[in-house]
C-alpha cells in the first residue's frame, strides 16, 4: 500500500514536472496558455513548492466506499 508520504512525495515532483513541462512548450509553440496552465499548477501548490516553509498542516482521509471497513 502506498503511504501518505510517498502521494505527497509524488505530487510534489509532479507538480514540478509539469510545470516545467508546459513552461519549455509555451516557449517552443509561443503559446501563451500553457504558461497560464503552468501559473494555475503552481498557484494551486503554492504552499507545497514555497522551499521556505518547512512543515504542513495536512489531513487525509481513509478511503471509504467498496471494499473499505466502512462499505
Amino acid at each position: 500500500m502506498v503511504t501518505l508520504q510517498q502521494t505527497l512525495k509524488d505530487i510534489h515532483d509532479w507538480s514540478h514536472s509539469r510545470i516545467n513541462h508546459l513552461v519549455m512548450n509555451a516557449m517552443d509553440l509561443k503559446d501563451p496558455e500553457l504558461v497560464e496552465n503552468a501559473d494555475c499548477i503552481r498557484r494551486e501548490f503554492n504552499e507545497w513548492l514555497d522551499p521556505n516553509i518547512d512543515d504542513h498542516d495536512i489531513f487525509s482521509m481513509e478511503y471509504i466506499g467498496e471494499g473499505s471497513d466502512y462499505e
